[in-house]
């Protein structure tokens, strides 16, 4: 073989120490993505039991809402698994002393390093497939079979303080609940054609029979108000009433379609949505100028406080040059024109926090895949610097690198939907934090500083501790 050749094969891990590696990172990813998923799985299902019992549901339609969630449980649970994996399997070479003898051997760290680096590569590669086409479509279809399991029982669907309106022709308000009992209830009808009506009750609660809701209300009153004759207003106490409603959903007819959310779209769709919404973000830019530079005959763009600033000054000056009527009407224009910059800075700011959402879910389909990649370079040499740590302080480590990337991550994309901050720093911060970190740890490890003592550290600490000069002076030590 070719010398180039040669080197370019061995550099990417076709040596047989790196066959051996891979061996050693298989199975602990394996078992860590089983053991992740087992966890947050358990989690999902603790928090969505009530959503599933009790409603007769055929057993394969629980079935299938568990494996459409499962979709993102194993987006989360495969990165995890990645780093945990880098840390146990080169964690044991160290304690083995295999990485030792390898060296020893004139093999490089960073040529044991890059069977670590191609493996999380060809993660990273399946994460991003999986995150534009997998994810998004087991997230639609789990919204829409979550939302026909949700209408075999509306009752559940309640929350105090909040309108429910997945029944037809009523919206209900409810101010306390108590297990099956409501309380405080206020239900409106949503199509009025000719009278409004409005049922206030101090309690009551809901029974689904078959295809039917029946609404149960108790102490209260019916307002009924005639629309096309305004005084005509009926008012009826009742001490139980009883509304029944038939409903065919109740039969969990499977919804075809609904709105996407930005978590349901590949980035092809996310990436037409952020067009058009560019497009609207412009079209009001361009009004707002307009505006301005009619009434004003400059233009201040976005900058409200400046636009306010001159306002205020053609308004004194109205108010000297000009008769006191002349005055009241042209400043009341100016009030209007202000009023109305302002109603359409509003809609720009909301159509730029729609551009930033879009962009933020481009980025997190890209970032959490090459998260991968990165718990390679921070996870492998943790592994041989807590070698003596055993396998709890590997998995210890692992969960607070972990821990940290997603505290960036989610933070990064709550300031990232609000505008705040860029969506590409909000969703690669933590990439760039942790890739800067693993750099360090990798130099640290290749200067033969390749371990934590942590026997020698815990008796440093002892020693350290007040008193123990007292114990210690009289003795050699």
């Amino acid at each position: 073989m070719h010398t180039s050749a040669k080197k370019v094969y061995e550099f990417s891990g076709g040596w047989i120490g790196a066959r051996y590696i891979y061996r050693e990172l298989l199975f602990p990813f394996l078992f860590s993505i089983a053991v992740v998923t087992f966890v947050l799985l358990t989690n999902f299902l603790l928090k969505s039991i009530d959503r599933l019992l009790g409603k007769g549901l055929p057993v394969m339609v629980v079935i299938e809402f568990i494996y459409l969630n499962m979709a993102w449980i194993v987006a989360m649970s495969i990165p995890m698994a990645i780093l945990v994996a880098c840390v146990m399997a080169y964690g044991r070479l160290a304690e083995d002393n295999e990485i030792t003898a390898m060296r020893a051997s004139g093999i490089s760290f960073i040529s044991i390093l890059i069977p670590g680096i191609i493996f999380g590569v060809i993660v990273a590669v399946f994460m991003v497939y999986f995150h534009n086409n997998v994810l998004p479509k087991s997230n639609y279809k789990a919204k829409l079979l979550y939302r026909d399991i949700y209408r075999k029982r509306p009752d559940l669907n309640i929350e105090p303080g909040y309108f429910m309106d997945d029944l037809p022709e009523y919206s209900i308000y409810v101010k306390e609940k108590n297990g099956d009992i409501l309380k405080d209830i206020t239900i409106y009808n949503k199509d009025p054609r000719e009278v409004q009506t409005t049922i206030y009750a101090d309690s009551g609660f809901i029974q689904v029979e078959g295809t039917k809701v029946r609404f149960t209300l108790l102490h209260g009153e019916i307002h009924e108000l005639d629309l096309k004759n305004t005084e005509e207003y009926r008012r009826n106490n009742f001490e139980r009433h009883i509304i029944t409603l038939s409903v065919d959903d109740l039969l969990l007819e499977r919804s075809s379609e609904t709105r996407r959310g930005d978590r349901e779209m590949n980035i092809a769709m996310l990436h037409e949505k952020v067009v058009q919404f560019q497009g609207e973000r412009q079209r009001v830019l361009d009004k707002i100028r307009e505006l301005v530079q009619t009434e004003l005959g400059q233009d201040t763009g976005t900058n409200f406080k400046a636009l306010a600033d001159i306002v205020e000054h053609r308004k004194s000056v109205n108010q000297e040059t000009l008769s006191t009527s002349a005055a009241r009407v042209e400043n009341r224009k100016l009030d209007i024109l202000l009023s109305r910059v302002k109603g359409e800075l509003t809609l720009l700011n909301t159509y730029q926090k729609q551009i930033s959402r879009y962009w933020v879910e481009i980025n997190k389909k890209l970032s959490i895949p090459f998260a991968c990649i990165v718990f390679v370079l921070v996870g492998a040499p943790l592994g041989v610097m807590t070698r003596h740590g055993g396998i709890v302080v590997a998995i210890l480590s692992s969960f607070l690198c972990f821990l940290l990337y997603y505290v960036f991550l989610i933070g990064g994309e709550e300031l990232a939907d609000l505008a705040i901050i860029p969506p590409f720093w909000a969703m690669w911060s933590s990439n760039i934090l942790l890739t800067i970190v693993g750099i360090y740890l990798i130099h640290y490890t290749v200067q033969e500083q390749r371990s934590i003592n942590f026997s020698a550290l815990i008796a440093r600490i002892r020693k350290e501790k007040p008193g123990n000069d007292r114990i210690c002076k009289g003795k050699k030590v």
